[in-house]
C-alpha cells in the first residue's frame, strides 16, 4: 500500500509498474540513490549505453532487442529499485529473454553478494516482504 505522500511521484509510478508487469527485479540497498544507481549500472553496464530519463522519473534503457524500464527511490534506510524488461515490439520472438537474463537479470541479482537485497515479482506483487514494507515508506 502506498502512503499518501507517494501519490503523483516516481514511487507511485514504480508501484504501477509492478502491478502492470509480468516480471520485475527488485533491489534494496542501505545507500543513497546515486550509489544505488551506480551499483546497478556497474553490475549491468548496458543499462547506461542507450537510455532516456522520462518526465515521470523512470529510466528507459534500450538494450539490444528489448527495453528495461527502471527507477530508484529513497526509503528511510537507503534506496529501492525496480527494473522490468519489455520486448521491443509486440509478438517479438522470445529469444530476447535469454539476452535479458545474461545482460541484466543475473548481474543485478548478483548484487546480493555485495550486501544488497535482491528479489523479483510481477503481476502486482514482489517476492521480498522486506522490500514491500520498505516500499510503503518510499519517497522521492
Amino acid at each position: 500500500m502506498l502512503s499518501p505522500h507517494a501519490r503523483g511521484t516516481t514511487v507511485e509510478t514504480l508501484h504501477s509498474l509492478v502491478g502492470a508487469s509480468g516480471l520485475v527485479t527488485t533491489v534494496q540497498t542501505s545507500v543513497g540513490l546515486d550509489d544505488t544507481i551506480g551499483a546497478i549500472v556497474e553490475a549491468a553496464p548496458r543499462l547506461s549505453e542507450d537510455h532516456e530519463v522520462m518526465p515521470n522519473g523512470l529510466v528507459v534503457s534500450r538494450v539490444g532487442m528489448y527495453r528495461i524500464v527502471w527507477g530508484v527511490v529513497s526509503h528511510p534506510n537507503g534506496s529501492l529499485a525496480v527494473l522490468t524488461p519489455l520486448p521491443a515490439y509486440e509478438g517479438q520472438p522470445s529469444d530476447w529473454i535469454r539476452h535479458y537474463m545474461s545482460e541484466v537479470l543475473d548481474p543485478v541479482m548478483a548484487l546480493s553478494g555485495g550486501g544488497h537485497r535482491t528479489g523479483g515479482g510481477g503481476n502486482g506483487s514482489v517476492t521480498d516482504p522486506e522490500f514491500a514494507r520498505a516500499f510503503g515508506e518510499a519517497y522521492v
